[in-house]
Order: C-alpha cells, then structure tokens, then sequence
C-alpha cells in the first residue's frame, strides 16, 4: 500500500469519478512497464489511470467502450487559455438565433419579482413538488433588499411565476429538438422521449438553446468543445433528477427507458446560470490543474502498440449511469455512432461492475502483450466489491495474483476501505476449466480466512475475510471455474457469496469462529462480525506491532515527511498485514512531534534511555508505596537488572537491591493457588498482606498484549489478586482507541478486572 491521495475534480469532471491516485500509478508502472513504455486505461476519464500514468512519464492510453469518458479526457489536455475560453462563451451569449441575444433570452426565461421589495431577479432554482404542474418555491438573489445581491433567498413563487411554467408547451420545438439528436431509429426515439421527459419545458428550452448557440456560433475548435463538455453539468443537474440536496443522480433504465426517481422533490436549475458557472470554474481550475497528457495531447489518438500495463479504476459507484449514453446522443451527436450498453435498473451495482470490469478487461487483453499484467484500484471496498472486480477480472482471462486491502484508506474524512488487485494473464481459457468442487471451495475460503486471523494475530472483519477468501481460491486457481457458474443462469458473484456464508457458518471445522459485537463496543467497530480463532495462536497482534515499528521509524528518522512514513510504515507490514490507516496515523501522532515545515522527528520524552528512566524510577516509587503499606514487593525480571536513579543510588546500585532478603528468598511463582511463572514476569508484585496481591505492568507503550493477554492470562484468575497496568500519559488516547478496535482485549480487561492508572 501507499499512501493514497486524491485530486478533488471540478464540475462537470466530477462526473465521471474520482482522479486516480498518482502515488499508486507511480508504483505499478514503476514496477511493471519501462520508461515511456505504454500503459493502457480501459475505463478512461479525464485524470483517470492514463493521465496519472502520464504525470509518471509513461505513454498513458485511454479506452473506453464508452466514448463519451474518452472523448472528454481528450477535450480537457486539449484545452486552450482561459481567456480564448470565456471570449467564446461571451460569443454564445450574445447569439442571437431567435433575434434576441441568448443571455438576454435566458434571463426572459427565469424571470421573476422579489416578494418583499417587488424588484426585479433572476431565478436561480424553482422548487417542485413530485407530480406538481407548478413549482412552489423559487431561490434567488435580490440587489436590492438581500446585502446588494448576496443573500439566496427562498420565497414561494406567485400567479406569475406559474404561468411563466406553464407559458411553454411540454411537447414543443426543444422537445423534438432534443429526441432527434438520438437519431431515427424506433427504440433510440422511444428512449429519447423518456429522457426529455425528465426535464421541464422550460428546462429543456434553455438546455437545447444553449446547445445550438454553441453549434451555430462556434467553428469547430478546442474552446467549443470545452463548452459542450461544461454542458454535461446542465444536462445532468438541469432534469428532475435533481434532488434539493443532491448534485444530481445516475440515470437508470429499465426496458429501455429512463426510469423516474422516488425522491419527492426536485429542484429545477436556472440552465444557463449553471453553464455560465461550470465553464468560468472549469477554466480556473484547468489553469493551475493542466492536464498531465497536454504534452502529448496531439498524439493523444494514435495507436501507440501493445500496452506493458494495464491499469485502471474500477467504477465502484457510477456517478453518470444512463446519463452517458444520454450525453453521447445529445453531446456528440453522429461523431459516435456507436451506441454503449445501457445499464439496466433491475440488475444490482454489483452485477453491473462484474459487467464492466469483464468487458473492460476483455478489450484490454485484446490491445496489450500477452504478459501484460493488470492493476485495478478499487475504492470504497466492501465484500461484494471485491468480490465482483476479481470475478470480473477473472471472467476476462486474468489470474488474481494479489490484494492489498486497507481501511480508512479514503481521503476527506470519510470512513472506508480502498483495495489494489494485481493480476496477471491466464494462459488457460475458461473452456478448458473443470468444474470446481463445493467441498475444496470452502476448504479453501476456511483455510484463507484462518491464515489471515494467524498473520495480523487479531480477529478480522468480513471485508478482511473475503479479501483473503478471494486469495486462498485464486492460489487453488478456483477463481476461474466460479465464473462457469453463470452458464447455469446463476450469477458468479451470488455463487461466490454462498460459498464464503456456508464456509464460515461451518467455519469451527478449521477452528475459526464468528463474534458478534454488542452495545459499546459494536458502536465504535467498523463491522459488528469479527472472525476470530478458537484457540488464538500466542501472536504479537498486528497494532502492537505497528506501534512499535512506527516508534523505531520516528527514533531512526530526524526529520521525515508524512507521506515518507507512512511509505516506510507500508513497507513493513505488506499484503495482508496491511495495517488500517487510521492505525498509522494514530500511532504517528502518538510519538511523533511535527515541525512547522510539516516534518516529523519522535518527541524528546519517548527517547528509549528517558523512557526506561522514568519506567525505572517508577518501578522504585511503587516498591516504596508497596512497603509502607505493609507489603512485601517483587521486582519482576526484565526490571531487576536496571540501575536505579540518582534519589535511589544509596540504597544499591540495581532496581532488585530494593528488595530485602526475605523478598528475594521467597518465590514469588507460589503466590497463588496455581503456581504460575508468570508472576516472575510482572513488573511489581505487592503481596502477603491479608492474602491480597497486587500485580502491576508499567507500560510507556500502549502496547497491551504482552501486560494483558501474555502474562495475564497465564495467571490464575482469584478474588485476592488485584490487576493494574500503569501507562504513560502520553499513551493514554491510543490505548483506548485500541481497546476499542480490539474487543477481544477489551473483553479480557473486562473479565480479569484489570484497572488502568496513568503514570
């Protein structure tokens, strides 16, 4: 893994997803194509794989079955100046096809008056009811009585308001405008007058308007085009789609229609203010953000051989839909005549990115060497995901040869998990598979899972099971004779999930067994199902021994950037000891200081000679307490052989001369009903003072394993032994942030009673 960044897009170049992470391009070309080698984009977009592999000095290729996402990423690394660009919109505006100019007719047609002061305005959204003939609320900005013009205002709209709705006719020339761009073929038609009816009549005046203001004013040219993409935006958010909320919904199709949504308003945009914003913000951000293919972008087409990498995002979430075979007829018109698949409605996300990633794949085996590799990067992973991408990828020829899974992997705050798939070409074809046995299936789905719990040493989520499920099943090279499924009318990914259910429902056979998370400690889990081991392996677990490698990175670095550590972090524990982000992050802020420049060094107090100082001095201060509270006190052996502090000096030279001789004569392993060698262990021990003992671990880590589970759980459970863990201060917010991620743990400090006591 590495760190994963994210280029937050611009309208309307959020549409067609996220910008790919250029950290991950610059890995997997790095690793798999040679310098200026060709690197091949089957699901391409503007700032998709292509452009990131281009920013990594490779020749990036973008395809895509769909025309529309290659055709804009071409159109943005053609871009010209901002300037040229707004000196074309003003020529659109002053278009006067209709003998008014079209800013002016524009304005005519989203006119209104202020209710409180009875000025002028222009309306920037109507509000409507589901199924109203009339809009009922109107937003916009008064220069008169709303703070000269900056306030949005929100009225109910009056008598003449609705008869402005109703003055268009809903058939009339923009509707039959609009159907003919789909061409005249009967089914084309059909979904093109469900499509206009999504828009309102005035709606679609504006957006047809606008359309052929750009047509009949401007020459062919870069800047038209930057204009027709920025018309994306209205064509999007201008139909009812749009929710007040929302910035606009995927268009689904059922039967080769444009279906409707349930949402029970819709809020009507005025068509054109949006163009004007789209293009003016579009333009500003290409001015700081060019393109990384604009060097190349008069090669842009050609045909530059077979590819050394295939790489690519998969379309987890789809922000366009139907909306791109929308934009390609109105848009593009007969330069693409080639018709994409519309995705249906009835058919789940899931089965519509199995669609995807099999089809993209295909066409990417075809244009790439025969021992091309494939990298997908997956965002916003859940089990399903991952499920369908690899069975996608699998039905498209190519062997799973790795997943690198990571929460919390997602940028801007939001909670989730990110996923990189690696895989390379199946020789054999899936005509040439066996029929896989439901009995090594599951076998293998268990013994995958079991080697997961085993290597990060904690219970794992479902997301983490299934990862490693898909893993286990591609070694066996069972993956590809799941895809045959579908042959049988059945869909792979609900084959696959039947297995992975049935096999961890039987899942005590390999000694894996299912926990359910309840009240507190189910509030803070990512996931309420945890798969743990019956009999747990005596394993470091993996946050323990990240807070530990991340200690020993911050004391070997004097000054280190974020994203070096957290490359350095990654490197240590790799594939599925993949560590969650939020892990990291916290452990860097545990320990580490950071400058004004960004860098981090390991604070001054968690220097190894300091720290073991003050677990010394503390260790001295608690066998004093012990003793004139009447106890005898032990010195546990990792502790005996330290010197003692400066205050203590006179009283010997190691922390075990505390002791008297009686203390060192008495073996402290007999203290309980069950003798127990661990007692040897534990830091300070008080005991012989009304059958009471008390063990404590002095802990300047907050790693707890070794204090709780370790030593813990080797001593015998009494009503007479009282248990503390003593630990840092400093430690305190990243211990219980453990706890919380680790109920297991957290059920042990609960059933032994072990109380925490900061130092």
């Amino acid at each position: 893994m590495v760190p994963l960044e994210s280029l937050p897009l611009p309208r309307p170049l959020d549409r067609f997803g996220p910008a790919f992470p250029f950290a991950l391009a610059d890995l997997y070309v790095s690793a798999y194509a040679p310098r200026r080698g060709v690197v091949l984009d089957p699901l391409a977009h503007p700032w998709s794989a292509a452009d990131a592999a281009e920013r990594a000095d490779r020749r990036g290729v973008a395809r895509s079955r769909d025309p529309l996402g290659e055709w804009a990423r071409r159109v943005v690394a053609l871009a010209p100046a901002a300037d040229e660009v707004l000196r074309a919109l003003d020529r659109v505006g002053e278009s006067a096809l209709i003998g008014t100019p079209h800013r002016v007719a524009m304005r005519e047609l989203y006119a209104s008056t202020c209710a409180t002061c009875r000025g002028p305005v222009i309306v920037e959204a109507f509000l409507w009811e589901r199924d109203a003939p009339v809009p009922t609320k109107k937003a916009f900005r008064c220069g008169i009585c709303a703070r000269e013009g900056h306030a949005l205002l929100i009225e109910a709209t009056n008598a003449e308001d609705e008869k402005a709705s109703q003055r268009l006719e809903p058939r009339g020339l923009s509707y039959w405008q609009f159907v003919e761009r789909f061409g005249t073929d009967a089914a084309a038609q059909a979904l093109a007058e469900s499509v206009a009816g999504l828009y309102t009549p005035r709606n679609l005046a504006a957006l047809m308007a606008t359309l052929r203001a750009i047509e009949t004013t401007l020459p062919e040219s870069p800047a038209r085009d930057l204009l027709v993409l920025s018309a994306l935006e209205v064509l999007v958010s201008g139909s009812r789609l749009n929710a007040p909320a929302a910035h606009g919904t995927p268009l689904r199709m059922e039967k080769n229609r444009a279906r409707r949504s349930h949402a029970a308003q819709s809020r009507e945009v005025n068509v054109w203010l949006e163009f004007d914003r789209t293009v003016r913000d579009l333009v500003a951000w290409l001015a700081t953000h060019p393109s990384p293919a604009r060097p190349r972008a008069g090669m842009l087409a050609l045909d530059t051989g077979d590819a050394d990498l295939v790489l690519c995002e998969a379309p987890v979430e789809d922000p366009l839909g139907g909306w791109t075979t929308v934009a390609t007829a109105v848009l593009l018109g007969a330069r693409h005549a080639k018709t994409p698949e519309i995705p249906e409605a009835r058919a789940s996300a899931r089965e519509r990115l199995i669609r995807t990633m099999r089809a993209a794949l295909l066409d990417a085996q075809r244009a790439s060497r025969p021992d091309a590799p494939a990298v997908v990067y997956v965002p916003q992973v859940d089990a399903e995901t991952i499920a369908a991408v690899t069975l996608g990828a699998a039905g498209a020829g190519y062997r799973l040869r790795g997943i690198t899974y990571q929460r919390d992997a997602l940028i801007g705050g939001s909670v989730g998990a990110a996923a990189i798939c690696d895989f390379d070409r199946d020789v054999p074809l899936l005509r040439d598979q066996g029929l896989a046995d439901p009995v090594a299936i599951e076998d293998a789905i268990r013994a995958g899972v079991r080697e997961a719990i085993l290597a990060r040493g904690e219970p794992i989520g479902t997301d983490r099971a299934a990862v490693a499920a898909l893993a286990a099943l591609a070694r066996q090279r069972l993956l590809a004779p799941l895809t045959l499924a579908r042959a049988g009318g059945v869909s792979e990914l609900e084959v696959f999930l039947d297995h992975f259910r049935s096999a961890l429902a039987d899942g005590p056979r390999a000694g894996v067994v299912k926990i359910e998370l309840e009240g507190a400690a189910a509030e803070h889990a990512h996931d309420t199902t945890l798969y743990s081991l019956a009999e747990m392996a005596d394993v470091t677990p993996l946050d323990d021994r990240l807070e530990w490698g991340m200690w020993g990175l911050l004391a070997a670095s004097r000054e280190v950037e974020t994203r070096t550590l957290l490359r350095r972090a990654y490197g240590l524990f790799r594939d599925v000891e993949t560590p969650d982000r939020e892990l990291v992050e916290r452990c860097i802020a545990a320990y580490g200081q950071q400058a004004e420049d960004g860098r981090w060094h390991l604070r001054d107090e968690d220097a190894l000679i300091r720290r073991q100082a003050d677990q010394t001095f503390l260790a001295a201060q608690l066998l004093d307490a012990g003793h004139r509270l009447g106890f005898k006190a032990h010195i546990g052996r990792d502790l005996e052989r330290r010197a003692l502090p400066d205050s203590f000096c006179e009283r010997g030279s190691v922390l075990g001369d505390l002791q008297t001789d009686a203390e060192r004569a008495i073996p402290v392993s007999r203290l309980s009903h069950t003798s127990s060698d661990a007692l040897e262990y534990v830091d300070v021990v008080w005991y012989d003072r009304g059958r009471m003992v008390f063990l404590w671990q002095l802990e300047w880590t907050a790693r707890l394993h070794r204090s709780i589970v370790a030593l813990g759980e080797a001593i015998p459970d009494e009503d007479r032994i009282f248990r503390f863990v003593a630990i840092a201060d400093e430690r305190r917010s990243l211990a219980e942030f453990k706890l919380r991620r680790s109920p297991a743990i957290a059920d042990l400090v609960r059933r032994r009673g072990w109380r925490f006591v900061r130092w």
